[in-house]
């Protein structure tokens, strides 16, 4: 991340500014100035000193003086006084010559912290305070919430922020960055540190994707190994795990050693797998080569093989300590590569974010931008429901038609086409039972046809259908189906009968 801007950590008294303004300049390795602490040095006396003796407009003088100061240096973490932004003014020019993140803890965090420390002049009137103040605070963009967070994983979320990364909230209170930048891949060896792969790592990746990026990306971090694997989803299974497995310990892996996911969605899902199974979990990256695994399968945690009896059977949910996605590296997939990712982002397109569907979007050139709209949905998706309990679900919209088809053909389909066929299918059975009509059928039938994508396929409905009821989703036998009701809004249907979904395959 680029040192010349500073980064200001203001929020209300007790959300932890000092404490995780330490932990960031620690991290990043930069200068950490407290404003209170500083005024204090200056003044030669306590802030409830100078409330006493002074006055609270003495104090505010200092506190401007000091904020002008340090907006004309660099590279700076600093920590604000709580009352020191919220006049708009103060609050514009710190914004203007630094990335401004606001903390946001609960009123019963601050309770408790403030019934901890004393030496705080405005504490004993702190919940009106607190209400009063809301108003100035929320005019900040960058908001980040520490409850239930370590000042460390608080200060890795202003990281990510700063460095115009993406930020995951897992649930365990912690989350992750995802780095989306042209180019990244190639300085990932001399940037290790900053990205957390300065120590032992393994990269997992295939024979295809091992001589263009993974060779060289061994080379270039500091203590890394190589595991390749055979190409494709023929080979994403236990057998294959179990050869990873004894490559790892062959190389010495143990739990300190970081698992580098390196390829598509089918690396993703395995190398993800025995990262959260080898020696009961060991820390993973996920580094994905294609559209469809930079837009879905890398983030979520969502890791897996699969069984002769279907996708995905075998699995864990395991989140990755990041994401880095270097659009660069699709310049060298074939065009039937980028059309199948376009599937993935065409479903997050209709079920959350409908920009997604601008035909002017769907460039190479605009591969960046395309990837960081579509993130978004899953991002927004699996913070709120991250063990697919709800909504989660709506992200497999197609994807029950779609692995059946994938499972009859003996993979011959790809998955990005089996997906745009599987929703499709989706929408044709979402017009059958009337939640939407002919004309959104057209439109999505329409959008695969301008991207080149497949919207049907000739095969045995019974046995796609016998298929479809192995599929995880399924309960109790039950058929459990994503459909659409409009654009933007997708829903789960369960017990649609055998009969509707035959007429639809």
């Amino acid at each position: 991340m680029k040192a010349e801007k500073n980064i200001v950590i203001t929020g209300f008294m007790g959300s932890g500014k000092t404490t995780v303004g330490e932990a960031l300049s620690r991290k990043l390795k930069r200068e950490f100035v407290d404003m209170d602490a500083e005024i204090e040095r200056r003044a030669g006396m306590s802030i409830p000193e100078i409330f006493r003796r002074q006055g609270e407009a003495a104090f505010r003088d200092k506190e401007r003086k000091l904020a002008y100061e340090l907006a004309l240096r660099h590279g700076l973490v600093i920590a604000t006084g709580g009352g020191a932004l919220v006049d708009g003014e103060l609050r514009d020019m710190m914004a203007q010559h630094g990335a401004l993140i606001c903390l946001q803890a609960s009123p019963a965090d601050i309770r408790a912290r403030l019934e901890e420390s004393d030496g705080r002049p405005l504490a004993a009137n702190w919940e009106r305070l607190y209400h009063a103040r809301q108003t100035a605070y929320a005019q900040i963009p960058r908001q980040v919430i520490t409850t239930g967070k370590t000042p460390q994983v608080i200060a890795a979320e202003i990281a990510a922020l700063c460095a115009d990364a993406l930020f995951v909230k897992a649930p365990d209170g912690g989350g992750y960055p995802i780095h989306i930048k042209r180019g990244i891949l190639a300085g990932l060896g001399l940037d290790a540190q900053a990205y957390g792969l300065q120590g032992p790592v393994v990269l997992v990746t295939n024979e295809t994707i091992a001589p263009l990026y993974g060779e060289s990306l061994a080379r270039a971090l500091p203590q890394a190994s190589l595991i390749r694997v055979p190409d494709g989803e023929a080979h994403k299974n236990l057998d294959t795990v179990r050869q990873v497995y004894d490559d790892l310990l062959s190389l010495g892996a143990d739990r300190g050693t970081t698992l580098i996911a390196l390829g598509g969605g089918v690396i993703g899902d395995m190398a993800g797998f025995v990262a959260a199974s080898y020696m009961r979990g060991i820390p993973l990256a996920q580094i994905p080569t294609t559209l469809l695994s930079m837009v879905d399968s890398s983030v979520g945690g969502k890791t897996g093989v699969d069984l002769p009896q279907g996708k995905n059977l075998i699995g864990a949910f395991k989140q990755p300590r990041r994401v880095i996605i270097d659009p660069d590296v699709l310049n060298s997939l074939p065009q039937s590569e980028w059309r199948c990712g376009m599937a993935e982002v065409i479903k997050h397109g209709l079920i959350g974010r409908p920009s997604l569907l601008d035909e002017t979007l769907w460039k190479l050139e605009r591969a960046e931008e395309l990837i960081q709209q579509a993130v978004q949905v899953k991002i927004d998706v699996v913070e709120v429901d991250p063990f697919e309990t709800g909504i989660r679900a709506h992200l497999n919209l197609g994807h029950t038609f779609g692995h059946a088809i994938e499972k009859v053909t003996g993979y011959a389909v790809p998955h990005g086409e089996a997906v745009a066929i599987g929703i499709v299918k989706a929408a044709r059975l979402s017009r059958n039972l009337g939640l939407i009509g002919d004309a959104l059928l057209g439109e999505i039938q329409t959008i695969f046809w301008k991207i080149g994508l497949p919207t049907d396929i000739a095969i045995d409905a019974e046995r796609c259908y016998a298929a479809m009821a192995t599929d995880k989703k399924w309960k109790a036998g039950l058929s459990r189906l994503i459909v659409l009701k409009g654009v933007g809004e997708a829903a789960i249907v369960e017990g649609v009968s055998r009969e509707e979904i035959l007429a639809v395959l």
